[in-house]
């Protein structure tokens, strides 16, 4: 019997990375999958990998005015043509389809042609590839556990299954030795901030020189890291960078974070027992990454700070409060997120996939 699965996402690392977990996983279990994304995700896969993703030059419509609006809409449309004639060669038994506008038109070419449609939604709030396609698709399966928060008419398909996180965020897998200073991890997300620049180099260098010495790993923009060299100085243990394949080994030798509040990022953070400062960013469509983090302060894993408020004298006395007193403020994040359900997400997706075989 045929195991064909077309995996179809936008291409932000948020998007992208759960979805390379659940390819993985796939193959390893012997179905023939397939990916969909746009052009700014080829960047994270593996050459061998990318023989079997269907690239979309297309740009969202609802960032778009005037004229790039209209081209962005004819993208779609195109894209939507593309995607039948892939489906019709390829005759998947299923579309799993994890939100962004790239994945509109395999969706939409695939409910036309009558398969098996699942949407996966990785943050909190729905977005509007999955709000769209709710109607159309089979499940809804969601990372965050958010039933009873969803209007009633998205509950009767909606499903739990959790947060996939990819197989190298294995805590256990990843031995590295812990240095003595107080390590700090600041992550941008996919498009490195650049709200953590200048400013938050100059105060973690001030905290250096005058409180307690720090090791920091810092993702940036490539047109940053000379900037930043300055404004951290020769003194501080600091290492910059744009992206790191190894992003997990730095997540568990570091003490803290201080993060957007990206689902991926933050979710895999929960996984390795980081607990992270979360400063979402503001423009987030439905502001859904203040929601993302909302969800894991509730829970006592993080600290939730407003970019709109956000005061760097403050913050800078934030940060000394929670490393002074022995870290209690930390010890009590990482034992919260030590007895958070550790769940193979992996085999409950399977298992929500499997009737359509």
């Amino acid at each position: 019997m045929s195991k064909k699965i077309v995996l179809s996402t936008g291409g932000t690392g948020g998007h992208i990375f759960p979805m390379i977990a659940l390819y993985d996983y796939l193959i390893s279990k012997n179905y023939d999958v397939s990916f969909v994304t746009d052009q700014r995700g080829e960047k994270y896969f593996t050459d061998d990998v990318k023989q079997k993703i269907k690239i979309f030059n297309i740009n969202s419509p609802f960032s778009q005015k005037g004229l790039f609006k209209i081209i962005s809409i004819f993208q779609l449309f195109a894209s939507t043509v593309h995607s039948f004639f892939f489906l019709i060669k390829s005759k998947p038994k299923v579309i799993i389809g994890s939100g962004g506008y790239a994945s509109f038109p395999i969706l939409m070419a695939g409910y036309i042609l009558n398969i098996n449609i699942l949407t996966y939604e990785t943050n909190t709030i729905l977005g509007r590839t999955n709000k769209f396609f709710y109607p159309l698709a089979k499940k809804l399966l969601l990372g965050f556990d958010i039933l009873n928060k969803l209007q009633n008419k998205y509950q009767s398909k909606a499903c739990h299954v959790g947060q996939l996180i990819r197989t190298s965020f294995n805590r256990n897998a990843i031995k590295i030795e812990k240095n003595n200073l107080f390590t700090i991890l600041i992550l941008g997300g996919s498009q490195a901030a650049e709200f953590f620049g200048e400013d938050f180099a100059k105060l973690l260098s001030e905290l250096d020189n005058n409180f307690f010495k720090i090791k920091i790993f810092h993702q940036c923009k490539k047109d940053q890291i000379d900037k930043l060299k300055l404004a951290y100085g020769n003194s501080v243990n600091c290492e910059l960078f744009d992206f790191k394949a190894n992003i997990a080994q730095l997540m568990i030798e570091a003490d803290i974070a201080i993060t957007r509040s990206g689902s991926s990022a933050i979710c895999e953070m929960v996984s390795l027992n980081l607990p992270f400062i979360a400063i979402p960013l503001p423009t987030s469509l439905d502001n859904h990454q203040y929601y993302n983090a909302k969800y894991f302060e509730e829970k006592g894993f993080c600290w939730l700070l407003e970019q709109k408020f956000f005061n760097i004298q403050k913050f800078q006395k934030m940060i000394i409060d929670i490393v002074a007193n022995d870290r209690e403020q930390l010890k009590i994040k990482l034992e919260n997120m030590k007895t958070a359900s550790k769940e193979n997400v992996l085999i409950k997706f399977e298992n929500e996939i499997k009737e359509y075989f």
